[in-house]
Formats: C-alpha cells, sequence, structure tokens
C-alpha cells in the first residue's frame, strides 16, 4: 500500500490534537514532526526526561539510580500523564542532588507518545526538503504577498476562516494563471 507523505505538524507536541493523530494514522498518512525542544528551568543542571528509561509492558519509567516513576495520573485535555517518583524512595536516593530540587521526581509524558516518535522518525533530511518546496511557499506567499503583512485583520474563528479562504483562492488563481498562462485560465473560467 502506497502512503501519502503530505501532512507535518509543527510546535509544541501538546499542541496536536487527539483525532488529527487518528484520523490520519487511519487514512495511512505518513506525519512528519520535528522533535521538539525540551526546555528545562534548570539550564540543563539536573537530568533530562531522556535519561529516564520507558518500560511499555508496566507503563512506568525507570530512572538512572533504578528507581521506578508510576503513573499518577491522566490529563487527556491536556494531552499528557504524569509519572512521579515513590515517596519511599526520593529521600534516600544517591543521584538526587542531579535529579532536581523539588520533593519528588516527577514529569509528563504526551498522551501519543508513540505517534509522536514515528512522526519524528519520518522527518528525514528530504522529507524535510519535499516539505519546504510544497508546503512552505505558499504558505509565505500567501503571508506577505497576498495578505501584505504577517496577521490576519479579522477577528475570530470565522473571520479568520473567510480571510484564509479568499488568500487561498487569489493564491490559487495567480499559481494557475502563471503554470497555464492567463488565456488558458480565462478560456477555462468562461
Amino acid at each position: 500500500m502506497q502512503r501519502n507523505l503530505c501532512h507535518r505538524t509543527s510546535g509544541v507536541a501538546q499542541h496536536i490534537r487527539q483525532p488529527f493523530l487518528h484520523n490520519a494514522e487511519d487514512r495511512n498518512l505518513d506525519l512528519i514532526a520535528t522533535p521538539a525542544e525540551i526546555r528545562t528551568s534548570s539550564g540543563g543542571a539536573f537530568y533530562s526526561r531522556e535519561h529516564f528509561r520507558y518500560q511499555p509492558e508496566s507503563d512506568t519509567y525507570l530512572c538512572p539510580a533504578g528507581k521506578i516513576l508510576t503513573r499518577k495520573r491522566t490529563r487527556p485535555r491536556e494531552l499528557d500523564i504524569a509519572y512521579r517518583a515513590s515517596a519511599d524512595d526520593w529521600p534516600t536516593c544517591h543521584l538526587k542532588s542531579h535529579c532536581t530540587r523539588s520533593a519528588q521526581r516527577s514529569f509528563c509524558r504526551h498522551l501519543h507518545e508513540e505517534t509522536l516518535v514515528r512522526m519524528q522518525e519520518n522527518a528525514t533530511p528530504a522529507a524535510m526538503r519535499l516539505r519546504r518546496s510544497t508546503v512552505e511557499h505558499p504558505f509565505a506567499t500567501m503571508k506577505y504577498r497576498i495578505l501584505g503583512h504577517p496577521r490576519l485583520l479579522m477577528r475570530e474563528l470565522n473571520g479568520a476562516r473567510i480571510e484564509i479562504g479568499l488568500a487561498t483562492m487569489a493564491y490559487n488563481l495567480k499559481r494557475m494563471a502563471k503554470v497555464a498562462g492567463v488565456s488558458a485560465l480565462l478560456q477555462a473560467i468562461g
């Protein structure tokens, strides 16, 4: 089965909506996402989440000291799952000073982490070049040449839909005129 390479999600993983992920995978679309930057307030002084190993069979994380972080809560609205170290293990941990200043180590994992990992694996240099040439060009053209500035003028969702719809129509007409020629375009329209 041939798969389509045409979508890319951008931004932080928390902004990816659940129905979009499921619908795209059901329709055999390859999604592409560049790895999200993980920022910590410690400036890199403590272990990041990459130092912890996920164990899918038990849905837990294993810390560098060999202690287990268990699942504490799921927040479907925020699309995350929280994991926390045991209160019994934490005071005696010899790596505590490398982990956090808090009373316990905890962090969140995206609700659809496996899908996001597959999306990041699809982000090959060739796929990103294809994306830049097919997707970014129309948006940049609409943003600066058709709309004239990087912001929408109309307020609320319906106004934004109308403005984007008009910009898309103008872009498509300009593109057709350039590819087929003005006379061919006028002949096809009328």
